[in-house]
């Protein structure tokens, strides 16, 4: 009788630490998967970045031609009224429209150049999260394995006990 006693307390205790055991490597598996889908969001945003700034540069390309259409225009009209254009209201106007222009470019720059960043930081944070649950994981195995051994030792006293 006492060695089935015995037996079930040492059946007990390598099931429970089997347990412990298998949970810290699960944890881990988890936490490789789980980096592998923060590394793809990582890329993911990268591709963004990279995509605003592709778009960025049609914009401003567009833009500059828009710009570059309403001078012309401008010149057109004071043109077919007889106006001189190379000084006086009319060469202001156009410095201005320029100039505007210019202020305008910029700020679409600026504003592409924000949110690539962002996504580029997205992607930086979205790695590092990767990274330190990869680190955790690692750290709960630790610990489980320390708590099966825990386990075993603590159901070895027992049956010593017995």
């Amino acid at each position: 009788m006492e060695a089935a006693i015995i037996g079930a307390i040492v059946g007990s205790s390598v099931m429970g630490a089997s347990a412990s055991y298998n949970e810290g490597k699960q944890a881990e598996a988890t936490a490789k998967y789980n980096k592998t889908l923060f590394d793809r969001d990582a890329v993911l945003a990268e591709q963004q970045a990279a995509t605003v700034q592709e778009k960025v540069r049609y914009d401003l390309s567009k833009f500059r031609q828009q710009i570059a259409t309403i001078q012309s225009d401008v010149t057109q009209g004071y043109a077919m009224r007889g106006v001189q254009i190379s000084e006086g209201t009319p060469i202001k106007v156009l410095e201005k429209n320029f100039k505007d222009a210019k202020d305008d470019e910029y700020i679409i720059q600026y504003n592409a150049d924000v949110e690539s960043a962002n996504l580029r930081n997205q992607a930086d944070q979205s790695r590092y999260q990767g990274v330190a649950e990869v680190q955790m994981a690692k750290y709960t195995k630790l610990g489980k394995k320390y708590e099966a051994f825990g386990t075993l030792l603590g159901g070895a006293a027992k049956a010593m006990s017995v």
